[in-house]
């Protein structure tokens, strides 16, 4: 199916359902719906000559007729001013057909704020198990509030039933205050036949600390794309990643840090297992605009490939406008190291068991850098079983 047949699919879809998701969605969604679907009319689903999209074939991920699920009643926000004035104030919808896509179906928004000094002691944990008898789309919003001082961790985590389709859009708006703290986790263990879609955009004011780490053990095609903006001075972003593929399964992560303002700090690690026929992209861009002087930024994209088969692409981007500044970036492919696979069979350790090992280790240097403990334990579980049952899991038939 070509980028217009898609697209003619779901502009067909939305005017015949309008009234249905206009009754079951707040008024603050409703009041960007045509804005929304004007632009996707416009926009369409990106191809790959579009430059962000190009390592994913986003119209063949959209081709099949998925059911839509929609609600009859709306909730209505308790923050529902909050939600009118800063719903779809950081995504793209004019820009970027998938934002424009996500706003004109969205029908309901968790909304996550935390006032002006509040700490919070525990981390909020948001779990989406998807369960269809049918091949299903979801199109979810996701808005975080951390007002000046607060701090907040929240987890976001996708599940999925085995033997069904599934297909979502989630568009994360962040609004991190002056001195505020934020961390998102994205965690994705789903299966070969789930197509998602994550768009996270942040922003960040005076002082302010943002800390996004995306995690896929399993999944099927996985587009996630996080835009951070570092808006006032001194303000820093940790953007963390890791990817284990296998099978044929398709994970693109697609990022972009925006210093606005002098002396802020970001930082990216992003690393990737590629194993069987699976395929991989990793693009950062760290743009540096003329008024941020000070500017410390450091970028690394790392990648195992473990088949002749695994495909990966890496394009690590700087872009700077200021004078005063560190930046660095880079980004290596290679394969198991031969020598370091020697010592361990020699050491007894099977051929299977050593090369799990060697992975798991691999991947192990994003978890070090999480700074919620208890999920970094119970992350390095879960990939030490994902490692471990690679070999013959059925993900991989």
């Amino acid at each position: 199916m070509s980028h217009m047949e898609a697209t003619a699919q779901y502009i067909r879809l939305f005017e015949s359902e309008r009234e249905r998701i206009d009754v079951g969605a707040p008024a603050a969604l409703n009041a960007l719906r045509d804005k929304a679907a004007d632009a996707f009319r416009r926009l369409g689903f990106p191809s790959k000559h579009v430059e962000r999209y190009k390592y994913t074939d986003v119209a063949a991920a959209f081709a099949p007729d998925y059911g839509l699920k929609l609600a009859t009643q709306p909730a209505e926000p308790t923050d529902f001013e909050l939600v009118s004035k800063l719903y779809g104030t950081l995504a793209p919808l004019e820009a970027d057909g998938i934002a424009a896509l996500n706003t004109m179906l969205a029908q309901d928004i968790v909304v996550v704020r935390v006032p002006a000094g509040i700490k919070k002691d525990h981390p909020m944990q948001i779990t989406n198990n998807w369960r269809s008898t049918l091949p299903l789309m979801q199109n979810r919003r996701l808005m975080i509030v951390a007002e000046a001082g607060a701090e907040v961790q929240v987890i976001l985590t996708d599940k999925a039933e085995a033997g069904q389709d599934y297909l979502t859009t989630q568009v994360t708006e962040i609004f991190v205050g002056e001195g505020a703290r934020v961390e998102f986790y994205d965690i994705e263990d789903t299966h070969e036949r789930c197509h998602r879609f994550h768009q996270t955009f942040a922003q960040v004011a005076t002082g302010g600390s943002f800390t996004h780490a995306a995690f896929t053990l399993a999944s099927g095609l996985s587009r996630n794309q996080t835009d951070v903006t570092l808006a006032g001075e001194g303000a820093t972003a940790s953007l963390l990643g890791s990817a284990i593929m296998a099978g044929h399964q398709h994970v693109d992560n697609n990022t972009l840090i925006d210093h606005q303002a002098p002396a802020c700090t970001s930082r990216e690690l992003y690393k990737y297992v590629a194993d069987q026929q699976s395929s991989g992209a990793f693009a950062g861009r760290v743009l540096v605009r003329e008024d941020a002087e000070k500017t410390d930024s450091i970028e690394r994209n790392a990648n195992l490939v473990c088949t002749e088969e695994a495909r990966m692409w890496t394009q690590p981007m700087l872009e700077i406008y200021a004078d005063d500044v560190q930046c660095s970036h880079g980004s290596t492919v290679g394969q198991i190291n031969a020598d370091a696979l020697f010592y361990m069979l020699q050491r007894g350790l099977s051929e299977a068991e050593a090369r799990m090992l060697l992975k798991q280790a691999f991947a192990s240097e994003v978890l070090d850098e999480l700074p919620l403990e208890p999920l970094r334990l119970r992350l390095a579980a879960l990939i030490e079983k994902r490692f471990r049952n690679c070999e013959n899991c059925k993900l991989c038939k």
